[in-house]
C-alpha cells in the first residue's frame, strides 16, 4: 500500500472529529488508528499506552489509552506493565519476538514504536500478531511510517483531551464548593462576576414585543418582522417547535393594534371533534341538529374586526379544509342550518409544529388554504439555538415563580451552564417547568446543579438494528462490532444522525434539512433506505 493511500486510509479516523466530546478526542482518534493497524498487519490485538515518567526518581506511570483486538479481547497477559516499560525505552521502530510456550506469558511477535509528546510523556503504539505470523522489521519500519502520517494530529488530540480533563475537574470542585455553600445558605459577592449573565447592551439589544423579549439575533429579526405586520391584515403563519411560544407572538399581532377593542379568538385545532368543527366555527341555527335549541355563534361571527389565532393548523380535517378556504376568501360564513350568508370582517394568524409544505405534498392539507394562511411565514428558533436568551428568561420566570416578599434565588453557575448546554426539547415551558420546580424545591437562595439535574430528562438510548445508542447533549455513542463491514458501519451511523435529527426537530423535515446541511431529495432517500417513518417522531 503506498503512502498516499495509507494516509488517506488513516485521515478517515478524523472525520467527525469536532463533534466528539473534548476529553475523549485522543481516544476516538487512536481507536480509529488501531483500527487501521489491525487490518494492516493483520493482526490480533493493537495498542497505544501514555507514558509518562515524573520526579527525580523517574517513576514511572502508564495508562491505557485505547485497545482494539480481534473478537474484542485480547489475552489478559499477553501485553503487561513490565513490557510496556521496556518497549518505551527503546528508540525507534522495534519488532520483538514471541515467546516460545512457557510457565510465561506466551505472546506473538510485537511491533513497538514510540511518539514522544513531551519532555516527560510519551505514547508507545503496540501490534501484536499471533506467533505464525511474518512480522519483520520492514513491519516496525511501516508502523513508523504510519503514526508520522498523523503524528501532529496525535500530539493535539492528546493534549486537548489533558487540558479539557483539567477542565473538568475544576469544574467539579468549583461544583462541590458551590454546593456547600448552597447547603450553608452562604453567597458570595464574586459569583455575580462570573455567573452567567445577561449580555451586555453593548453587544446585544434586547428587543421586545409584546410579551416577547429577547437578545437573540434571529429572534429578534422576527420580532422586527411581527412589529412591521401587526397594523396590516395579511395573514401570518408562525411555524415552530412545541413550546417556542407561538401563542406569545400571535397575541403580539392584537394587542397594541387597530384590532386591540375587538376579540381575539383561539381555535385549538387538535381539540375539535371533527362532527362538530363547522359550527364551532361558523355557528349554527336552532334545530340544525339534536341539541341545538337556540342560535349560537360561531368563533369567526364573535371574533369580526378582531383576531382567530388557529392553533396547530395542520389539526384540521381535511374534509372541512375547503368550507375554512371558502370563508377566508369571500369574507361570508353560512352558520350551520341557515340560509344567510353573514358578513366576517377577522385577521386569520395560524401556527404549526408541523411541516405543512410536505403535508400539501402528501396530500393531507389542501395546497390552495396553505398558501391563503401563508401570507407571511414565520418560523420560531428553538430554545437551544437562543442560549444567549437562557439567562434573561429564567430571570423572567424567576419574578413569576417567587412570590412576594420571597427571598431572591439564582441558579448556581455550574446549574446555569447545565441549562445553557441542555437541548430543552420543552422549550419555554419546559424551562419554566425547571425553574418553578426549583424554587419549590429549594431552601438555599443559590440553587445547585444537582437539583437542577433532577428536573431534566435524562438521556435515554435505544436499540438500533441491535445495537447499543446513547444520545447525550455533547456527542452520539454507537456501539458497533468491529467485525462489521465498512458500508454496514456507515449504513448504521447514518441511520442514527437521521434519527436523532428527527427526534430533536419532532419529525419536521425541513428543520432536519436545514440541520443536516444535506438536500430534501436526500432525506428522503435516506428515509426510504432506512425504512424510518418519521410521524412517530412529531
Amino acid at each position: 500500500m503506498s503512502n498516499d493511500s495509507l494516509e488517506l486510509e488513516l485521515r478517515e479516523g478524523l472525520q467527525g472529529l469536532d463533534e466528539v466530546q473534548l476529553s475523549r478526542r485522543c481516544e476516538f482518534l487512536t481507536a480509529s488508528l488501531l483500527g487501521v493497524f489491525l487490518e494492516q498487519f493483520n493482526a490480533r490485538c493493537a495498542s497505544a499506552f501514555l507514558v509518562t515518567s515524573e520526579g527525580q526518581d523517574g517513576e514511572f506511570k502508564c495508562e491505557e489509552i485505547a485497545t482494539r483486538a480481534v473478537g474484542g479481547q485480547r489475552h489478559p497477559e499477553a501485553i503487561n506493565l513490565k513490557m510496556v516499560q521496556q518497549l518505551s525505552a527503546l528508540d525507534g521502530p522495534q519488532c520483538t519476538a514471541g515467546n516460545r510456550p512457557s510457565h510465561q506469558a506466551h505472546h506473538g511477535p510485537i511491533l513497538s514504536v514510540v511518539l514522544s509528546s513531551s519532555r516527560q510523556e510519551l505514547v508507545l503504539f503496540l501490534v501484536e500478531a499471533d506467533a505464525s505470523s511474518g512480522f519483520d522489521q520492514d513491519s516496525a519500519d511501516l508502523l513508523a511510517t504510519m503514526v508520522e502520517l498523523v503524528e501532529s494530529e496525535i500530539i493535539d488530540s492528546l493534549l486537548i483531551s489533558q487540558q479539557a480533563q483539567r477542565i473538568e475537574n475544576l469544574e467539579n470542585h468549583i461544583e462541590r464548593a458551590e454546593e456547600t455553600l448552597a447547603d450553608h445558605d452562604i453567597e458570595l459577592p464574586i459569583l455575580d462576576e462570573v455567573q452567567p449573565a445577561i449580555p451586555d447592551e453593548t453587544t446585544a439589544t434586547l428587543h421586545s414585543l409584546g410579551g416577547v423579549s429577547s437578545y437573540d439575533l434571529v429572534m429578534c429579526e422576527l420580532l422586527s418582522h411581527l412589529d412591521r405586520l401587526r397594523e396590516s391584515d395579511l395573514s401570518v403563519l408562525i411555524s415552530g417547535e412545541t413550546g417556542t411560544g407561538k401563542s406569545l407572538l400571535a397575541r403580539a399581532l392584537h394587542e397594541g393594534t387597530c384590532r386591540q377593542h375587538h376579540r381575539f379568538e383561539v381555535v385549538s385545532c387538535g381539540a375539535l371533534t371533527p362532527s362538530l368543527v363547522e359550527g364551532e366555527l361558523f355557528g349554527w341555527r336552532k334545530g340544525a341538529f339534536s341539541g341545538a335549541d337556540e342560535d349560537q355563534s360561531g368563533v369567526f361571527e364573535r371574533a369580526s374586526g378582531g383576531v382567530v389565532f388557529l392553533e396547530e393548523v395542520g389539526d384540521l380535517p381535511l374534509e372541512f379544509q375547503q368550507k375554512l378556504l371558502r370563508v377566508l376568501q369571500e369574507g361570508l360564513l353560512r352558520p350551520v342550518g341557515g340560509s344567510e350568508l353573514i358578513p366576517v370582517d377577522v385577521r386569520i394568524v395560524a401556527s404549526t409544529c408541523q411541516d405543512l409544505p410536505e403535508m400539501v405534498r402528501a396530500g393531507k392539507f389542501r395546497e390552495d388554504l396553505y398558501y391563503r394562511l401563508a401570507g407571511f411565514t414565520l418560523e420560531v428558533p428553538p430554545l437551544r439555538e437562543r442560549i444567549v436568551d437562557i439567562p434573561h428568561l429564567i430571570e423572567q420566570f424567576f419574578s413569576d415563580a417567587l412570590e412576594q416578599d420571597s427571598p431572591t434565588r439564582k441558579f448556581s453557575r455550574s446549574a446555569m451552564t447545565e441549562l445553557v448546554a441542555y437541548p430543552w426539547p420543552g422549550n419555554l415551558q419546559q424551562l419554566r417547568n425547571v425553574v418553578n420546580q426549583s424554587v419549590l424545591a429549594s431552601k438555599q437562595r443559590i440553587i445547585p446543579r444537582k437539583m437542577v439535574e433532577s428536573y431534566l430528562e435524562k438521556p435515554s438510548g435505544e436499540r438500533l438494528h441491535g445495537e447499543k445508542v446513547q444520545s447525550t447533549v455533547e456527542e452520539l455513542v454507537l456501539r458497533i462490532p468491529a467485525t462489521e463491514g465498512f458500508n454496514d458501519i456507515v449504513a448504521e451511523v447514518e441511520r442514527l444522525v437521521i434519527l436523532t435529527a428527527l427526534r430533536r426537530n419532532r419529525g419536521n423535515k425541513s428543520r432536519v434539512t436545514k440541520q443536516l446541511k444535506i438536500p430534501r431529495q436526500t432525506l428522503y432517500n435516506k428515509l426510504d433506505r432506512y425504512g424510518i417513518d418519521e410521524s412517530e417522531y412529531k
